[in-house]
């Protein structure tokens, strides 16, 4: 979390161009260096063989002659070219200087050479001697040659045979010290390679999270406000473009809301009372109706409408009339109980939905209703009585519409038994 706020201060751009910084650079890195491991691991092999060459070719050679030496009992008697001795033990003395150089490093066996420079000082006297004789021989002196024995040539060939054994040995020890330190440095390079390119995706995936999360945050949001939600906000953290985009969302998303909110009240809700409007209170009504009937419960209505309203308008203005309104609708709402729906259908028209009442019931809260307005309009001038007409389901319907009409129909016969009521009392 630390590292994705930490990026999130960076610009999106900046952070793709480190993703390709993270991935080209470890990679350049890792080659140059492989590059410089295999060239040194290639040099040193090569200089290896040359030496190797140039310390066992000399002592194979003098092997080799020495054998044919002892098959032919030296080619100088037959007054053929005499094999140059000298210049072969001379070449070797110098490969065992060379290799004993090579020896202050770690990859040649000192044990291995010490044999081998034991076996070549052994050696030395007898090819020394060969050589004397092979001198004398050489210049005609006969009993020179005839003191070369085959038994003095098999020594030495066995002596040359053991010296060139032991370096060849000293040789091998070296090239498998050496191929052990090559597989060593290839072993660490692949770690190295492995460790840097695992380090580097994942440096890449923490990049990759910092701009993939927010876009991620964003579209579920915009799925979620798509679906209805209006609550759905992004957390912004950051200072780049997507922190940016966030607000402005969550701006956007603030403001429908809002305008949903309004529009919203504007169409299911009276402006002047507050209550439901018509389109609302009648949704409520069929809605009321569809789950009383899967209960069978009993459900009642009420049609309300304002006595003398008209008076009130023309005697005190329609200012007076709305605050007749809404002095009436206050006391609706007091009187009816918790659980029942009032709603405007109109003018001074009002419906009140009761569930679960029963008729007798609904006759009992009306009588109370039009009491309780009917007492404190009395106490106040401008202040409307009420007029109630019910309907009850499932006795008069299940329909919304018929119950409305036998509501509305008694309501009217009420009005008008009060009206007659009223004109007996004055005659």
């Amino acid at each position: 979390m630390f590292m994705e706020r930490t990026l999130r201060r960076f610009t999106v751009g900046r952070r793709i161009g480190l993703i390709i910084v993270l991935l080209l650079v470890p990679l350049a890195t890792l080659s140059l260096v492989s590059m410089a491991v295999l060239n040194r691991q290639e040099i040193a092999f090569r200089d290896s063989v040359e030496e190797s060459l140039h310390a066992l070719l000399p002592l194979t050679t003098l092997e080799q002659l020495l054998e044919r030496a002892m098959v032919d009992e030296l080619e100088a008697q037959s007054h053929e070219s005499v094999p140059d001795f000298a210049s072969l033990t001379q070449n070797i003395d110098r490969s065992f200087a060379t290799v004993e150089m090579a020896a202050s490093g770690s990859d040649v066996p000192m044990d291995r050479l010490t044999a081998a420079q034991q076996a070549w000082t052994q050696a030395r006297p007898s090819v020394q001697r060969l050589i004397e004789q092979v001198t004398r021989a050489s210049g005609g002196d006969d009993s020179a040659a005839a003191a070369l024995s085959r038994k003095e040539l098999q020594e030495a060939v066995l002596e040359v045979r053991d010296a060139r054994r032991h370096l060849a040995a000293a040789v091998k020890a070296r090239y498998e010290r050496a191929a052990a330190m090559r597989h060593r440095q290839l072993r660490w390079l692949v770690i190295g390679w492995v460790a840097t390119v695992a380090l580097a995706a994942l440096m890449v995936s923490v990049v990759l999270r910092s701009i993939l999360l927010p876009i991620r945050e964003l579209g579920s949001s915009a799925r979620r406000f798509a679906a209805g939600d209006m609550s759905a906000r992004l957390h912004v953290r950051g200072r780049d473009e997507l922190s940016t985009l966030a607000e402005q969302f969550n701006a956007m998303a603030t403001y429908w809301e809002q305008t949903h909110r309004e529009v919203l009240a504007e169409a299911t809700e009276d402006a002047l009372t507050g209550l439901p409007n018509r389109r609302r209170i009648l949704a409520l009504l069929s809605a009321e109706l569809d789950v009383h009937k899967d209960d069978q419960q009993p459900l009642a209505i009420f049609m309300i409408d304002l006595n003398d309203f008209k008076q009130i308008n023309d005697t005190w203005g329609h200012a007076a009339g709305d605050e007749a309104l809404v002095w009436v609708t206050r006391r609706m709402r007091e009187s009816l109980r918790e659980g029942d729906h009032l709603g405007r259908l109109g003018g001074d028209e009002f419906l009140a939905i009761l569930p679960g009442t029963s008729h007798d019931q609904a006759r009992e809260l009306a009588a109370r209703l039009v009491g309780q307005v009917a007492t404190a309009a009395a106490t106040g001038q401008g202040h409307p009585t009420i007029g109630v007409g019910l309907a009850v389901a499932p006795e008069h319907s299940w329909h919304a519409g018929t119950l409305l009409r036998h509501a509305d129909a008694e309501l009217y016969a009420n009005k008008q038994r009060a009206k007659r009521e009223r004109a007996d009392d004055l005659a």
